[in-house]
């Protein structure tokens, strides 16, 4: 097949869906306004006039307009519904299957009516829509999508890279000795909804009452300066450790160092970070958003806390703290989890089960469905 993407460039899921198609012998092309090299990948820079934003979307869209009319693709995947999105519908390609992100649907089309009206566009022309949860798919058929062409595909996970595994010497490296308990907060420092202030907050309770509880913090995005000053205010100096971005091989060796993961957002689809860490078999502390608790039953397979509650998070985490058998446990209850539904390869075989039923007429991917996931959101258009 010849497939074109559209999708943010220099990003890990952009490059690692990509490539997955390029491995399996088919001609890609990424579409974007942020160009980088991707292996096996040929990328065109669809960047485009000049002067205010609307002006440049403007541009841009007859760019990719007279790309696809070069490249005359199989099919386009468009990536992102903000932006991406709307350059994919407005194109008036078909096949357009649309994957959503996160924020693209929790957050932005309620922003103003022009973005909701932009968003019910784009959700209700594209051919299939693809997200990392039932309740991503969820809001999306309230603006518009059709649960039976919506079909949860995970981020998915390295399980050869993700796994249990010792990380003595990285812990050490870090200053974390054995017998500590270190809970690993490593979402980005960009947006106010992932609550890191909550963290460091319920970090410095835990701190007072066990003495050998220990922090890390880490971002893929952001300054680390502003919460590192908040971890000297709070009083966490010589207990926590505020780093920057972790390379992403160095990140699977991070989360086996560790204890206990912490992903405690207000707004989320299903974090990529959260999977990887079942996948070492962490013990989790998630917040109780839809898409956390399609993966996490507090109390089985880790801890649920509201989003903004310092008290739950403090009392979670001293709870995680005082046994080691009961981390290992909602830990090994967690990698199961995760080997049943997050393996990278098998999410990619569902979208490429899309793609075929789209160009060949082959069955959809039903069990995928939102439609069958959760029944109660009507069975959409056959």
């Amino acid at each position: 097949m010849r497939l074109a993407f559209l999708s943010i460039g220099r990003h890990i899921h952009t490059e690692r869906w990509i490539r997955w198609f390029s491995e399996q012998g088919h001609e890609c092309h990424l579409l974007t306004v942020q160009p980088g090299d991707v292996p096996g990948v040929t990328v065109h820079d669809i960047r485009r006039g000049f002067g205010p934003k609307p002006l440049r979307y403007a541009f841009s869209l007859g760019e990719v307009r007279a790309c696809l009319r070069r490249l005359q693709p199989d099919l386009l995947n468009t990536h992102f519904l903000t932006g991406y999105g709307y350059w994919g519908h407005y194109s008036g390609f078909h096949p357009n299957v649309l994957t959503v992100w996160g924020d693209d649907v929790y957050v932005t089309p309620f922003e103003n009516a022009l973005k909701k009206r932009l968003a019910r566009a784009a959700l209700g022309s594209c051919d299939a829509l693809t997200g990392d949860s039932a309740d991503i798919l969820a809001v999306s058929a309230t603006l518009g999508a059709d649960p039976a062409r919506s079909f949860r595909v995970l981020w998915g996970v390295d399980f050869e890279v993700f796994r249990p595994a010792a990380a003595d010497a990285w812990r050490a490296a870090h200053g974390f000795t054995p017998d500590q308990v270190v809970f690993f907060s490593p979402r980005s420092y960009t947006q106010p909804y992932y609550n890191i202030d909550v963290v460091i907050a319920a970090a410095a309770r835990v701190a007072a009452a066990e003495p050998r509880a220990r922090f890390l913090f880490s971002g893929y995005e952001g300054d680390p300066a502003p919460f590192a000053a908040m971890v000297e205010r709070a009083g966490l100096t010589g207990r926590a450790v505020v780093a920057g971005r972790l390379p992403h091989a160095e990140f699977a060796t991070a989360l086996q160092a560790c204890d206990v993961f912490i992903s405690v957002p207000s707004v989320d689809a299903t974090a990529v970070s959260l999977l990887e860490a079942m996948s070492t078999g962490r013990a989790v502390i998630v917040s109780s958003l839809a898409s956390a608790c399609e993966w996490v039953t507090d109390g089985v397979s880790g801890r649920v806390v509201a989003p903004r509650s310092v008290d739950e998070l403090a009392v979670a985490m001293l709870d995680l703290c005082a046994s080691a058998e009961r981390r290992g446990a909602l830990g090994e209850a967690a990698l199961t989890v995760a080997r049943e539904h997050a393996g990278f390869a098998a999410n990619m075989r569902i979208v490429e089960r899309i793609f075929a039923h789209l160009l060949e007429g082959t069955p959809w991917p039903r069990e995928a469905s939102l439609a069958a996931l959760r029944p109660e959101q009507g069975a959409g258009t056959p």
